[in-house]
């Protein structure tokens, strides 16, 4: 409970520098929309990286797959392979983490990339970031590598980063200790170096810890701070891991219709920023909330919901999701047709958790 301790310590430097933002927030915003609108390579992946630091994927992306066209337009094939991690890693949550890594992994091998400092450690961070999800051991050599480039590029707000990633490794390593030091250091050097979307992900971090030992009060704390943090930030991503988060730690304390309230207004806020991956993604985590409070019909209509959503944007991996839910559910129901035709769905849509057109291999 330091790190809890310290946060709140710092929240009157926050509250100052979120008000002094707020005075010169109008006249960026024209300067913002021009950047968006440009049609200079080196502007827009420029913007895209603001957006990407803010945890914005879904508007970071748009932004990187054009300036990737244009920088392939131009021959300029290090900025392209840039631009095209950066695009893959802002829409990774719709694709295959295996298949991600895998071609990261490929570029890294290549000797464009081994003699570039600065692109090596962009395409280190984008495999650390999706080795997490699969192989925490992969992550922590990409996050130990990625940490000493940028030691040694001066880019110390890439190194805190690591060191927060690290700090997360070493809970899934059962070193609670360890992970405590490195994340709540990494926070604190977040709020003091002006990361927000660094303050953000460690703060839910916290939480996700807490919540794994059954502290569902102090989580709720951390996930409550992640999200004002991001709402207080313009253009800062959906807080996805602190509004799941925070309804997990609401039903463990026994309050299902807050819990229910919190997702919602999720759903709403990934609707309005148009992220279709956390939309598709939140329609799954109500589906599952229902079938927990014993809603079986409005499980069964957000699950099928989320399986259409998913199915017409390609989302492979969050339509099998939804489909095996719904199996289940209409297997317990006694509906064993349909429960054969959604499990059949879901196979179908797990073996085609790849990428199609859009494929790295396919591009390259």
């Amino acid at each position: 409970m330091t790190v809890a301790l310290v946060v709140a310590s710092a929240l009157p430097l926050l509250y100052y520098g979120y008000s002094r933002e707020a005075h010169t927030r109008a006249g960026l915003h024209a300067v913002l929309e021009d950047r968006e609108a440009s049609t200079d390579p080196q502007v827009l992946l420029a913007e895209a990286n603001r957006l990407y630091w803010l945890n914005n994927g879904s508007k970071a992306a748009p932004l990187y797959a054009r300036a990737e066209k244009l920088f392939a337009y131009e021959g300029n094939a290090r900025d392209e392979l840039y631009a095209k991690v950066g695009h893959l890693r802002s829409e990774a949550e719709t694709m295959s983490f295996v298949d991600l890594s895998s071609f990261l992994h490929e570029q890294l091998q290549k000797p464009m990339v081994r003699n570039d400092a600065s692109l090596h450690l962009w395409c280190l961070v984008a495999k650390g970031y999706t080795d997490i999800e699969i192989d925490y051991r992969a992550a922590k050599r990409d996050w130990l590598e990625a940490q000493d480039i940028a030691k040694t590029l001066g880019e110390n707000q890439w190194v805190t980063r690591a060191s927060g990633e690290l700090g997360l490794i070493a809970f899934l390593e059962g070193n609670p200790g360890r992970a405590a030091r490195l994340l709540g250091g990494a926070l604190l050097s977040t709020m003091s170096n002006g990361d927000t979307g660094g303050q953000v992900r460690f703060l839910e971090l916290l939480g996700t810890g807490f919540e794994e030992v059954n502290r569902h009060g102090e989580a709720l704390k951390f996930f409550e701070r992640a999200i004002r943090v991001a709402e207080s930030k313009k253009d800062a991503g959906l807080p996805f891991m602190g509004y799941e988060g925070k309804a997990q730690a609401l039903m463990a304390l026994g309050q299902p219709e807050a819990a229910h309230g919190v997702l919602e207004d999720a759903l709403a806020k990934a609707q309005h920023q148009q992220n279709q991956g956390h939309e598709a993604e939140l329609l799954i985590r109500l589906g599952k909330l229902a079938e927990r409070t014993g809603d079986k019909q409005g499980a069964t209509a957000y699950l099928e919901e989320a399986g259409q959503f998913a199915t017409r944007r390609e989302y492979y991996s969050t339509m099998a999701d939804a489909m095996f839910e719904l199996a289940k559910l209409y297997r317990d129901a006694g509906n064993l047709a349909a429960a054969e035709d959604r499990a059949a769905q879901g196979l179908a849509a797990s073996q085609q958790c790849r990428w199609s057109t859009g494929s790295p291999a396919a591009n390259q």
